[in-house]
């Protein structure tokens, strides 16, 4: 078969997957922020004391 806009399919589904993965990524960071709130407050009062 023959596709006339294959490059065109490829560049939607290509902007598609770095969407997905940018939320993806916006997702476990947040997630991660979230769990370790107390942890990223200790570590962030420790490298200031260190200052």
């Amino acid at each position: 078969m023959h596709y006339p806009n294959l490059p065109e399919y490829y560049t939607t589904v290509l902007g598609f997957s770095v969407v997905i993965l940018i939320c993806l990524m916006f997702f476990i960071h947040f997630l991660r922020v979230g769990l370790n709130s107390h942890d990223a407050v200790r570590i962030d009062s420790k490298s200031d004391a260190h200052k």
